[in-house]
């Protein structure tokens, strides 16, 4: 009896066949991401989501991160930041309701996700929230 000393073409096509649909999948979602560059802000931001992620997996609650309105300085718990190029925040959505106080608190989960956010800043650009991504990206 012969031993089998290899793939036959079948089982060959099959394989490509799925690593082909695999990248059909991933590549429209993970090129955009990797083509365009990141801004500072969006940089700014998601290193701050990054922390908060951390925070909340480390503590097992949701931490918050409060944007300020009218000011370009946003918190996560006791630490500070600033919104690069002196952006401030004008209008918020938070979970799909309009923020109207002077703070808006955003969760970061210990699950991994966030809330879902819509940042309108001085110069008319939007920030807006990937909760399953846990990260935000600019538009307009």
């Amino acid at each position: 009896m012969k031993s089998r000393n290899g793939f036959t073409f079948v089982e060959i096509l099959v394989v490509m066949l799925i690593v082909s649909i695999g990248l059909f999948v991933l590549v429209p979602r993970l090129a955009p991401r990797i083509l365009e560059p990141t801004s500072p802000l969006e940089k700014k931001v998601n290193s701050v989501i990054t922390k908060a992620m951390e925070k909340a997996g480390e503590s097992g609650r949701a931490s918050e991160i409060t944007f300020i309105m009218g000011s370009g300085s946003f918190r996560l718990e006791d630490e500070e930041f600033r919104l690069p190029e002196g952006l401030t925040v004008m209008e918020a959505l938070v979970n799909d309701k309009r923020a109207d106080a002077l703070e808006v608190t955003v969760k970061a989960y210990p699950a991994g996700i966030i809330d879902y956010f819509e940042l309108t800043l001085s110069d008319n650009s939007k920030l807006v929230s990937l909760p399953l991504l846990a990260e935000v990206e600019s538009r307009g």
